[in-house]
């Protein structure tokens, strides 16, 4: 109930700025992180960028728009597993990310090596790829499917398993970024309070049969796993003196300032919108750069 309490309340604040402004387009994004990158690239002289705290709100939004024949009113949202899933995108005017989130998005971009060249030892990294025989994305991939793995299966099958705030250190190894697979599972089920409802060994054996494509490992992952996977790397393995004291917050911050429109203009997501604004009477991209952001308060 609460969530479409909030839905509510945010398409009445749109309806209130349509009025106002009948030219204007909206992007309904589900927060903070995801204004600070499009606010990047939409033009503030034609359109505004509301936050509206949480997919299910997003959701909510445009399909009521749809409903109402409130035009010129989009989302944008992470896709999380609907790729993987082959779920075909049902609403109209909702867009999906690339990949599982908008993180992945910036990790899978060329501004991986921007922030390379800005953080990373070149010859350590070098040696860590040697030692490992293995591409540091690709080591960063495979771990960071195994949580995002059993972040699915528990969606899939109802486990109702806690991975908020989980301490990464307690298993992610800090010098090959390898995942202890049973003490992340013990770490996971501790967390939800089902230590002794659900055995370890079993969920161990599951993700021990993962054989993912790397494709597939960019729609499994979640991005904030695969960067805090990136900053223990580079605090214990392969970082330059300013990336001693790196954490996860600070590294996605320098993702989004290293994302530029070029990079924007490579995906899927990008090519969407702009066929929404071709079809339409409504404009997201001009020449500048900025946007003015309304943050509706639900």
């Amino acid at each position: 109930m609460k969530g479409y309490l909030n839905a509510t309340r945010l398409i009445t604040k749109l309806k209130m700025l349509r009025s106002g402004k009948k030219s204007k387009s909206f992007i309904v994004v589900e927060g903070v992180t995801d204004l600070r990158l499009y606010s990047k690239f939409v033009d503030e002289s034609f359109c505004q960028i509301i936050i509206a705290d949480s997919k299910q709100n997003v959701k909510a939004c445009i399909e009521a728009c749809n409903e109402e024949g409130i035009e010129g009113i989009i989302g944008i949202v992470d896709a999380d597993f609907s790729h993987i899933e082959r779920l075909d995108q049902e609403i109209p005017n909702l867009y999906l990310t690339d990949t599982h989130d908008l993180e992945c998005m910036l990790l899978k971009s060329p501004a991986y090596e921007d922030i390379m060249k800005e953080y990373v030892n070149v010859n350590k990294y070098a040696r860590f790829e040697g030692r490992m025989q293995d591409r540091v994305m690709h080591i960063l991939l495979k771990n960071a499917a195994i949580i995002g793995y059993l972040r699915w299966c528990s969606l899939r099958e109802n486990l109702g398993l806690n991975f908020s705030l989980l301490q990464f250190e307690l298993f992610i190894d800090p010098q090959t970024l390898e995942v202890n697979i049973e003490n992340f599972i013990k770490q996971v089920l501790i967390r939800s309070r089902k230590i002794n409802a659900i055995e370890v060994k079993a969920l161990a054996n599951r993700i021990n049969s993962l054989n993912l494509r790397e494709e597939e490992m960019w729609q499994i992952c979640c991005g904030h796993d695969l960067i805090e996977i990136l900053a223990i790397g580079f605090v214990n393995i392969f970082g330059d003196y300013n990336a001693k004291n790196l954490f996860a917050g600070q590294l996605e911050g320098s993702f989004r300032l290293a994302y530029t429109k070029s990079y924007f203009r490579m995906t899927n997501l990008y090519k969407s919108l702009i066929e929404w604004q071709k079809n339409g009477n409504y404009v997201i991209f001009d020449k500048t750069l900025k946007v003015n952001v309304l943050e509706v308060s639900v």
